[in-house]
């Protein structure tokens, strides 16, 4: 794939591995699916989610991984994605509402420096039945742009075998 040339997409299901998070979403064609860990994370460590799902491509430093963890106790998702944002070290670059499947999402971009270079992150955080959810595609800045369209299909398609519905508002609610 050039810097230019989008991958082509199919729809990939993957089962539930924890907390009924079962989920399909449309990713590149032939990139490999990773076998991942059995052991869950300490969910009292606040930063902890656990991975549903890591997709990488086969030419470069490029992955999808959704992970999951319970809602926290107080806050709203864009508290709790900046708390995780904030922990990673990256550069908050865009942060808006959005969409994951059917979900409301805050969704945004940032950025780190890595060993091979400028990374872009882009990212989508969403709440369902007390469960957060993320979705994030990493990938080297200079090919980023060429997986914008491929990053919007994912979000758009994005669907929970067990949808259970949101719970806790995106932002927080200011008094009038």
């Amino acid at each position: 794939m050039s810097a230019h040339e989008a991958p082509a997409m199919e729809r990939i299901t993957f089962p539930d591995r924890v907390a009924n998070l079962g989920f399909r979403l449309l990713l590149p064609t032939g990139w490999q699916n990773h076998t991942l860990p059995d052991e869950m994370p300490d969910f009292d460590d606040p930063t902890a989610l656990v991975p549903l799902a890591v997709v990488t491509a086969p030419y470069a430093a490029i992955a999808w991984s959704v992970a999951a963890r319970p809602a926290y106790g107080d806050g709203t998702v864009s508290d709790w994605a900046r708390y995780l944002l904030e922990n990673e070290g990256v550069v908050l670059r865009a942060l808006g509402d959005g969409r994951l499947g059917d979900l409301p999402a805050l969704v945004g971009e940032a950025g780190r420096d890595s060993e091979v270079g400028p990374l872009t992150i882009r990212f989508a955080f969403a709440e369902d039945g007390s469960r957060l959810i993320n979705l994030s595609l990493t990938a080297p800045a200079p090919l980023a742009d060429a997986l914008v369209g491929p990053w919007f299909a994912a979000l758009e398609s994005f669907e929970l075998a067990s949808p259970q519905g949101p719970t806790v508002p995106l932002w927080p609610v200011n008094p009038p």
